[in-house]
């Protein structure tokens, strides 16, 4: 049976804001649906993390986190994926305790190693991090992170990381820290970093079957490292979209993902992908669910985006949600 802990969040569309075609740079958008989700009574808002891809570009995450807790007050805020191992974990354990304090502690971050593409080792070269070190780093900036939000002060020397005495204040509201999700496939180093390491984990499983496989791993996985009941969530990151007819829905969410992706739709193999009407999404989801989904990361697959986020909160929400 669904989960009455079933979440439902909601990936803010950050592209078309940035300033291109002599436009200015404008975020009024962005914070118009941050308040039109939470009145709509979304769980959590994401934000995408990019630094320096123009094809991928975003605003900096941290930077619009900030904003974003000051324009609401109850959603929960995060970003998905956050490249942590772009980042100094020091300097990142203070701006996200810091965000976390100014959200009044509705802060979430899901991390991930990254995928080994072209472009984005160019973006950590950019960064002036090696890219063949970005697994044993984001390792080791989870570690740090939990310490510097737990701890007074510490020594630490690790393989990446090394310095005397330190702490970092606030620390955040939650404790012992902010939650941390992370983002991870069918790799088993992946998923034992997950078990090890993780206070839930996200997913693009496109199947069933996958998303089962790799759930029941973790969860093994975790009970070698003594955290049975330590990864508490999984959260299927995937494109809806809800129609009153069925295959309109099809049609107009797969359309809208080959704009975006800028690729044929037989070459987009790797998202999950849920359009139908909601009785059909309601199914498919129920099925999820009794394999452990506790949530959903909404990437709406429609130029149409407050009428999907109210079928989803009118029709789709309500049937998970009970």
């Amino acid at each position: 049976m669904p989960s009455a802990q079933f979440e439902f969040g909601l990936l803010l569309h950050s592209r078309n804001m940035l300033g291109e075609d002599d436009r200015p740079a404008c975020f009024d958008a962005l914070w118009e649906d941050a308040v039109i989700a939470e009145q709509m009574n979304f769980d959590q808002i994401w934000l995408g993390d990019s630094v320096c891809i123009l094809n991928r570009a975003r605003g900096d995450c941290l930077t619009t986190m900030a904003a974003l807790a000051c324009k609401t007050n109850l959603i929960r805020i995060g970003t998905v994926p956050l490249i942590a191992a772009l980042r100094n974990p020091v300097l990142l354990a203070h701006s996200l305790a810091t965000l976390d304090v100014i959200s009044r502690g509705r802060l979430s971050v899901a991390v991930s190693v990254a995928p080994t593409t072209e472009y984005n080792e160019r973006q950590f070269i950019a960064c002036d991090v090696p890219f063949h070190q970005k697994a044993g780093r984001l390792t080791e900036s989870i570690v740090l992170m939990r310490r510097l939000w737990s701890e007074k002060s510490f020594e630490f020397s690790g393989k990446y990381y090394r310095f005397k005495e330190i702490g970092v204040l606030p620390k955040p509201i939650q404790k012992p820290g902010i939650p941390i999700w992370i983002a991870a496939s069918d790799n088993d180093i992946a998923l034992k970093r997950v078990a090890r390491l993780a206070d839930g984990w996200v997913t693009i499983a496109h199947d069933l079957e996958v998303f089962n496989t790799r759930r029941r791993k973790i969860d093994a996985y975790a009970a070698e490292f003594g955290r049975q009941n330590d990864v508490r969530g999984s959260l299927l990151f995937a494109s809806l979209n809800l129609g009153k007819n069925g295959d309109a829905a099809k049609d107009e969410g797969w359309n809208w993902l080959e704009r975006f992706f800028k690729r044929p739709r037989r070459e987009i193999t790797q998202q999950a992908t849920i359009f139908g009407t909601a009785k059909e999404c309601a199914e498919t989801l129920h099925r999820y669910v009794d394999a452990g989904l506790t949530g959903l990361i909404i990437r709406i697959a429609s130029s149409d985006e407050k009428t999907q986020m109210q079928r989803i909160v009118q029709e789709l929400k309500p049937v998970l949600s009970v």
